[in-house]
């Protein structure tokens, strides 16, 4: 089970609600939750639209350790 499926799960959503919420396609969805296509190599606007559905920070559902670290890096000079 890929991170974005758990926080799916977590909300009590089915992958159809998920799609409406997020205004792509249930196709999408899909193929992200199945490892089709990477959660990690998803356009910064796919990730906005999951992460802004579930309410939740780009980190709960990435799993890259090296987009990680990139995100945590970015997030130290944001912060200063």
């Amino acid at each position: 089970m890929t991170k974005l499926q758990e926080v799916r799960k977590e909300k009590g959503w089915s992958q159809a609600v998920f799609a409406e919420k997020t205004g792509l396609a249930l196709r999408t969805i899909t193929s992200l939750e199945q490892g089709v296509r990477s959660v990690n190599k998803a356009e910064l606007s796919t990730l906005l639209k999951l992460c802004i559905a579930l309410e939740c920070p780009l980190e709960a559902i990435l799993d890259d350790p090296e987009t990680l670290n990139l995100l945590e890096q970015y997030r130290k000079i944001i912060v200063k």
